[in-house]
């Protein structure tokens, strides 16, 4: 009896052997852009233990968006992380997940934690889960003598999207320090103030690379009807008659990352025609780009990216292709 059992489940075993469909293209094709998903998640995790604090809060930023796992273990050890700017992009990630079990931490760190910048993200994570208990805490940082402080308060004002905090923001308006005052100019533009917003169009078209490029990244997070037209009349012209070749190319990647965000492919063809660019810059602007762009089952167009000479390009190939992901998701 025990041969015959073991003769009838080989036999059946058979039957639904040879009676599964095989793989359609389509299904192939998934497996595909899975497998390439999955190769970059685990380029960031292990980027992520780098001896260099910047790579640390870069893997971080990119892995925000992700909903696998090893995404969040990533963040999470960065809020234990002994540089503040690696505490401060992990605070600013958990804000945008908008991640509950992780309150307890942030309210520690939203009193607690020995830089500045570090509390604000954490207040701005906090507010974003429904706690607005330190929110008061902005108007003092905004007043920091430390200018990443003043800077960083700014832009979360920005991004809370919370128009109440046009006053405030304006009471700052004449900040010395250069980048601050760009910081809160841009936070009264993506909060609606028609003023700023005509400062950031003004910065986008004037002849100063840093400026324009600048100004163009705000663009991506302002009205369509105020943002598209200098986005593709400036930004993706052609190169000018005195412009330096690769500054021309960096304007024309923004641009196109910024079109790409308020639902245009403008800038597509200037994006493929970089990637690969002898200027590692440039091919991660274009990575970025794309990032903005295609849909999962394209993203092997950045596969090759992954292994770059480059590691920063490796990088923003890998955010690029998670935030694919993140975006067919929504």
């Amino acid at each position: 009896m025990r041969y015959r059992h073991l003769a009838a489940v080989s036999i059946l075993l058979t039957l639904v052997s040879c009676g599964a469909p095989e793989p359609t293209q389509q299904d192939k094709s998934k497996q595909i852009a899975r497998d390439v998903l999955n190769r970059a998640i685990t380029l960031l995790q292990l980027q992520s233990h780098s001896t260099d604090p910047p790579i640390r809060a870069n893997c971080i930023e990119a892995l925000q968006v992700s909903n696998d796992p090893r995404a969040e273990d990533v963040i999470d050890a960065g809020l234990q992380d002994p540089e503040w700017i690696v505490r401060f992009s992990a605070a600013m990630a958990t804000a945008k997940r908008k991640s509950l079990p992780l309150k307890p931490v942030l309210e520690k760190m939203a009193t607690s934690d020995p830089s500045d910048s570090v509390r604000v993200a954490a207040i701005y994570s906090l507010r974003n889960v429904g706690d607005t208990a330190n929110m008061s805490e902005l108007a003092r940082t905004l007043s920091s003598s430390d200018p990443a402080t003043r800077a960083n308060t700014a832009l979360v004002l920005g991004m809370m999207g919370d128009p109440s905090a046009i006053p405030l923001l304006k009471s700052h308006i004449q900040e010395p320090d250069n980048r601050v005052r760009f910081e809160i100019t841009a936070a009264l533009a993506r909060l609606g103030d028609v003023h700023a917003q005509r400062s950031i169009i003004a910065l986008a078209i004037s002849k100063y690379p840093d400026d324009q490029c600048n100004a163009m990244a705000v663009c991506a997070d302002l009205p369509r009807d105020v943002a598209a037209n200098p986005l593709i009349n400036i930004g993706l012209a052609p190169r000018g008659e005195t412009e330096e070749k690769d500054a021309a190319t960096r304007r024309q990647l923004i641009a196109a990352r910024s079109l790409a965000k308020l639902h245009s492919a403008q800038g597509a063809n200037v994006a493929t025609d970089n990637l690969s660019n002898p200027n590692p810059l440039l091919r991660a602007l274009a990575a970025f780009a794309l990032g903005e762009m295609l849909v999962p089952s394209q993203a092997y167009w950045l596969t090759d990216l992954l292994s770059d000479p480059n590691e920063a390009v490796q990088r923003a190939a890998a955010a690029a292709i998670v935030n694919i992901w993140a975006r067919s998701e929504q």
